[in-house]
């Protein structure tokens, strides 16, 4: 018995094509709304470390808004509507931390969209880790003296020289760590800081963990282009969801 294939007419094969572009062209549009959304308005992160404990552990998930400050575009850092203030909680990129080329942003966008954020091309290893972002609280702002004793942050702005829990809006703990006998407080992380003077657009950023927090007494304060969002929501774990 003869076996007969079914060859696809021209107009068959155009309208397979217009369909398919009609597809890509859909998923087009929806990837670029995607990424005006999460690139000017919200945007999702998960947490992996301690470094911001008790406020935010390991396994929350947060929402950041980087228009707040003024989202990183190809053209730069645009405007934002208001500027980093005392207890702000923000992500940043470490100044050390080297940003992949536009294209390079482009495509790891793209794959992370259509993989649900499982894959990325930047990488999301140890390595990755290390660069950040990272969560961290605003301590002192441009023009403030920041300095700490016993691992809490006192600074001087407008003349007045306050802690940082007087200074902030935002009600927050601290976690202190046990320092080893002996600690010499001019290492890394023994809890106290000689006074420092923030210059224009220079902001002081810590951790409310300050034994496990990689920040500004470590790598510097940071300039406001290495700021990404303001963090205004933490939506899991559910029981403890709302403003952090």
């Amino acid at each position: 018995m003869p076996i007969f294939s079914h060859r696809r007419s021209y107009a068959e094969t155009v309208e397979g094509r217009r369909r398919l572009f009609s597809r890509l062209k859909v998923l087009l549009l929806v990837f670029l709304a995607f990424e005006v959304v999460v690139g000017l308005f919200v945007a999702s992160y998960s947490v992996s470390s301690t470094a911001m404990a008790p406020t935010i552990r390991p396994g929350d998930k947060i929402l950041g808004s980087p228009i707040a400050y003024g989202p990183v575009t190809a053209l730069g850092k645009l405007p934002g509507f208001v500027r980093p203030d005392h207890g702000d909680l923000v992500l940043v990129d470490p100044p050390y931390a080297e940003r992949p080329s536009f294209w390079t942003s482009v495509a790891d966008a793209f794959v992370r969209f259509v993989t649900f954020q499982r894959v990325s091309l930047t990488g999301r290893g140890s390595e990755a880790s290390l660069n950040g972002p990272f969560v961290e609280r605003v301590i002192a702002v441009p023009g403030d003296v920041v300095s700490m004793r016993d691992f809490v942050f006192n600074v001087k702005a407008g003349g007045h020289e306050l802690s940082e829990f007087e200074l902030s809006s935002h009600r927050y703990d601290i976690t202190k760590p046990s320092l080893p006998q002996g600690w010499d407080p001019s290492f890394p992380l023994s809890g106290a800081m000689s006074a420092r003077t923030l210059d224009k657009d220079e902001y002081f950023l810590a951790g409310d963990n300050r034994g496990a927090s990689s920040d500004s007494r470590l790598w510097g304060p940071v300039k406001l282009d290495r700021i990404r969002a303001q963090v205004f929501l933490r939506y899991w774990p559910f029981r403890r969801a709302g403003a952090p």
